[in-house]
């Protein structure tokens, strides 16, 4: 069983032309088995000759299948954290040099 060296990130099914599109919904409401994917996958290419379009259309469907995350996703994801940190230092760098507050136990935001 070979690897598969790349599956596509960025693929909305919509933006695929009408016959890779048609082939894409086939194979994943057709709910085939992971073994066979990758089967149909190996077989669809000998060497870097490629012998038929389940070598483009597999991979979509595995991105699909196992919901890969795309990497803008993560950076998105990964900004807005830094976001809130950002917010909450400044609350508590704010809430230290307030003096008009009255200072308990736990801080106030």
């Amino acid at each position: 069983m070979k690897d598969i060296p790349y599956i596509p990130e960025n693929i909305d099914l919509d933006s695929l032309d009408s016959d890779q599109r048609k082939r894409v919904a086939d194979i994943l409401t057709s709910n085939v088995p992971l073994q066979e994917l990758i089967e149909r996958y190996d077989a669809s290419q000998k060497g870097d000759k490629v012998l038929n379009d389940d070598y483009w259309d597999i991979r979509i469907v595995l991105r699909d299948q196992f919901d890969v995350v795309k990497v803008e996703d993560v950076n998105k994801s990964i900004e807005r954290i830094c976001e809130i940190i950002d917010n909450l230092e400044a609350k508590l760098r704010n809430h230290r040099h307030d003096t008009t507050k009255t200072f308990s136990a736990k801080p106030e935001f």
